[in-house]
């Protein structure tokens, strides 16, 4: 970055947030209607975009599930992967998989080398609440926030008491077993209240859904790849609060994950050993938080006999501080103000960069305001300005506004906007691969304008309704290609702009003892290349983009009668294109159905959980990536024991 524009951008950052707190500084900070909050999540201030909070009876649910199975049935993202127990990653609103952020308590966890996160090595367990943000939101986020984000998060149990101890096991019939122990405790100590998490899982996939090629009703035939999968990981956490709301915090997710393609035909074979060690400290002291956290990647890849598999083994050493303040005028009007700074020092050794350790420094600063001026109306604006070693990221702002239209007993209609460029820093495979990677890439940047309105519908305690329609549109530039004309050295060679429409439903009816939710949601995306940069473009202009459904939908419809609950699943993909030019015939659209029956049996303060899991009831046959057939009808028994101590 060149000194007089790395200037001139902190020079204008720091205008604007002076001129913020002249104003905000001259108000009385006061806690009418609003508890003071320790370390305000970053959601808060992301106004005017689409985001949704998965509720706690979804994990409950999905004790056994990975994060690709679950989010295909949640929201409306498409998610490619190479077959059952492989890699899975996702495609957020028609763009690549390296182009949605994936955060965990707060530390962006994308693999440094390939900028993307496998999804099918993030189980369930390993979190304890997840936010899904739609759109560009790289100043709330930082790198990768283009087409969206993923925001995971443990959090204590103080409302817990005493000692609550958890084991579970699962046995699918295509010879697939996981299992679970661990346990949660509070304690409670004069001036301190402890609270954390112990939690072993592990799981031995053979993924046997037969050999023989398999033929769909059209008469196309998909081989099956044998596969088999061994993950095992543990989750720790710790929290310590003071009376006071100051409090520590430990998190540590260690995880081994080992997938082999043909492991019965050692010249075909593949293996993959990923193992990635994740440790955050953490401490709120009042409003203000300090973050220090240590990410260790290690991927080992060979083939056949395995002698000499290809190495990787990346560190990252995180620090990240940040204040809140708060301005509360009344219970409905208030300022909130983010001001912070992270720096991560990379550290890599990878086969593919020569032999050589490659160092790299990078810095974010930002500064998120959310101001609140009635009930009716919030506004947010936020800016980014990333740093990096021998790099020159944009600055990123933001704008978002949400304005309540109609106000009645019964309904409420939301009218929201938001304006938010964003930005992805080229990953270190794209940047030091030798021959192919090239250091003066220039970074990615994305300009996303979306719009939203929101019904909610509250006839009665008992019947709850809401619709939602949202439409955006993300102009990228300069994304990066591995460019086959050139040996695949990559470029910035395409511009891309995504834009749709997604439409989402809702509605709960409760009576007396039974519970109904139904969900369904819609969306249309239309990704393409809008730009030629030589003549091999010409032919691709405004096409679909490889593996980026046009259609996609999900529905989900539950029934809880005490302690029994029956759920269905539903998901619709049409064809993709699987070359860029759509001269291949694509992938057929696929329609996949799965279903359980849950039974919760209490016995004193202890409880049995049991559920009965299909999953692809259909049988559907269909590609993904490769072109193999996915995993086919399996049923599943899960069961967990949680044991309470007693008083």
């Amino acid at each position: 970055m060149k000194r007089r524009d790395f200037f001139a951008r902190i020079g204008l950052l720091t205008g604007v947030i002076f001129t913020t707190l002249s104003h905000t500084f001259a108000q009385k900070e006061q806690t009418l209607c609003e508890v003071t909050v320790t370390a305000i999540r970053p959601e808060r201030f992301m106004t005017g975009q689409k985001v949704r909070t998965v509720d706690s009876a979804q994990f409950a649910q999905n004790q056994f599930t990975n994060l690709s199975n679950f989010l295909q049935f949640q929201s409306p993202v498409a998610f490619k992967s190479y077959g059952a127990g492989q890699l899975a990653t996702i495609s957020f609103r028609g763009t690549s998989p390296s182009h949605t952020a994936v955060l965990w308590n707060g530390i962006n966890v994308n693999s440094p080398s390939v900028g993307q996160s496998d999804f099918s090595t993030l189980p369930m367990t390993g979190f304890d609440e997840m936010s899904i943000q739609y759109g560009s939101a790289a100043s709330c986020v930082g790198t990768d926030a283009v087409g969206g984000s993923i925001l995971l998060r443990s959090v204590p149990k103080f409302n817990q008491k005493g000692i609550q101890a958890i084991a579970g096991v699962s046995a699918e019939s295509s010879e697939n077993f996981a299992a679970q122990a661990g346990i949660r405790f509070f304690k409670e100590n004069g001036k301190w209240k402890f609270s954390g998490k112990t939690l072993f899982y592990g799981s031995n996939n053979k993924n046997n859904f037969g050999t023989e090629p398999l033929s769909d009703q059209k008469g196309r035939q998909y081989p099956v790849e044998p596969t088999t999968t061994y993950q095992k990981g543990i989750v720790q956490d710790f929290f310590a609060m003071k009376n006071n709301g100051n409090m520590w915090s430990l998190n540590i997710w260690l995880s081994d994950n080992n997938v082999t393609i043909q492991p019965g035909n050692i010249p075909l074979r593949e293996i993959t050993d990923s193992r990635s060690d994740k440790v955050v400290l953490a401490y709120n002291l009042g409003k203000t938080l300090f973050r220090a956290a240590y990410i260790r990647d290690v991927m080992d890849y060979g083939k056949a006999e395995n002698q000499n598999p290809s190495h990787t083994d990346i560190d990252r050493y995180i620090f990240r501080t940040e204040h809140d303040f708060s301005w509360i005028k009344s219970c409905d009007r208030g300022t909130n103000l983010k001001l912070g700074g992270e720096f991560v020092h990379y550290e890599a050794k990878v086969d593919g960069y020569g032999g050589n350790q490659i160092s790299e420094n990078r810095a974010d600063f930002y500064a998120l305001l959310r101001y609140q001026h009635s009930q009716r109306l919030t506004g947010s604006l936020n800016m980014r300005q990333a740093l990096v070693q021998g790099f020159n990221p944009p600055f990123t702002p933001s704008l978002g506004i949400d304005y309540r239209i109609f106000d009645g007993k019964t309904d409420r209609i939301n009218l929201s906007g938001n304006l938010a460029y964003s930005y992805r820093v080229p990953t270190l495979n794209e940047r030091y691969w030798v021959n192919l990677g090239n250091p003066d890439l220039k970074p990615e940047v994305g300009f996303n304008k979306e719009i939203s309105l929101i019904w909610k519908r509250r006839t009665s305690e008992t019947f709850h309704q809401q619709y939602g329609i949202s439409a955006f549109h993300n102009l990228i530039d300069n994304w990066t290609y591995w460019n086959p004309d050139k040996n695949y050295r990559v470029e910035n060679l395409q511009q891309v702009l995504a834009k749709g429409i997604e439409i989402e439903t809702s509605t709960k009816l409760i009576l007396e003892k039974t519970e109904i939710n139904c969900q369904f949601q819609y969306a249309l995306t239309h990704s393409s290349q809008q730009k030629a940069y030589g003549p091999y473009t010409e032919d691709i202009l405004g096409k679909q983009l490889i593996y980026v459904p046009r259609h996609s939908m999900n529905n989900t419809l539950s029934l809880t009668k005490n302690a029994c609950s029956v759920t269905l699943q539903q998901l619709f993909n049409s064809s993709r294109f699987i070359t860029f030019d759509h001269s291949g015939r694509p992938f057929p659209p696929y329609y996949l159905l799965n279903g359980w029956i849950s039974y919760k049996l209490k016995i004193r303060k202890n409880s049995i959980h049991t559920q009965l899991q299909g999953n692809n009831l259909t049988n559907t046959l269909y590609p993904n990536m490769k072109k193999n057939a996915m995993p086919m009808r399996s049923v599943s028994l899960n069961i967990i024991f949680i044991f309470n101590q007693k008083k």
